[in-house]
């Protein structure tokens, strides 16, 4: 995945690479055996990834096409296929990745990680990517809240131990409730439930978003599991994605990329 990215950069920095694999770089766990970039909106970053995928055999799995029309309104597209060591290599793609504001997308790369054409999302960045439904995600979050400042890291972090330790240390004003129970000097237990009822918010903002896109998606995935050919060229497959989007796939959700 490192050396994908780096591919992909090979003329220019278009993907950063995201979720468990940006995990893995800041060397904080071993949780994915996918890959996620967010990919520079525009056509030339699409065709380049394209052609990328394209030299190592890849095909589409059902998605969105890789085409700025439907990434703008927050799709995300999958494409697998087998490395030389006969291992599958499954890998996904987005512009606008849930909860990083829109405005804040060129800051995205500039505040990238890494070195030469390797560039991976930042540690907060990378932290809001992370609030999904997937319980699994939150002890993560945890460990890379504590690669950001102090005042970040008690906004973000899902640890009770740091936010008890962090209230009063870091300064400035919290929106949260765990923090402002630890503040008040409230037992322990009542900043956790405070902090579960906020992961849980979190959890459930995410799965509402998921279904919309999953419930305005299932005409056009459908077709797409039906038409698509499996073993055409990567181009030919994504020319019959983009005719069948073009009549079934709504280019934007309202409300639903945030």
């Amino acid at each position: 995945f490192f050396a994908l990215t780096e591919e992909f950069n090979s003329d220019g920095v278009i993907a950063l690479l995201a979720s468990g694999q940006a995990v893995v770089f800041y060397r904080i766990a071993l949780m994915s055996k996918d890959g996620d970039w967010v990919l520079r909106e525009t056509e030339g970053a699409c065709r380049r990834v394209r052609s990328v995928l394209a030299r190592h055999g890849a095909r589409y799995r059902p998605g969105a096409p890789l085409d700025p029309r439907w990434l703008a309104g927050g799709w995300s597209s999958h494409f697998e296929f087998f490395d030389d060591k006969k291992r599958r290599i499954r890998c996904d793609f987005v512009s606008r990745p849930p909860r990083i504001p829109a405005g804040d997308l060129e800051t995205m790369f500039s505040a990238a990680r890494g070195e030469g054409a390797l560039r991976v999302v930042d540690p907060e960045r990378l932290v809001l990517l992370k609030q999904t439904q997937r319980a699994k995600d939150y002890p993560v979050i945890g460990e890379l809240a504590r690669l950001l400042p102090p005042h970040s890291e008690r906004e973000l972090t899902t640890d009770p131990d740091r936010i008890l330790e962090l209230a009063l240390a870091a300064g400035g004003d919290s929106a949260r409730e765990s923090v402002r129970l630890a503040r008040l000097g409230r037992p322990r237990e009542e900043v956790v439930a405070a902090l579960a009822g906020e992961v849980d918010r979190l959890q459930q903002a995410d799965r509402a978003r998921m279904q919309r896109y999953e419930g305005a998606a299932q005409g056009y995935l459908a077709e797409f599991r039906a038409t698509v050919p499996t073993e055409a060229p990567l181009e030919e497959q994504h020319a019959v994605a983009v005719r069948l989007a073009e009549r079934s796939l709504p280019a934007t959700l309202e409300g639903a990329a945030s």
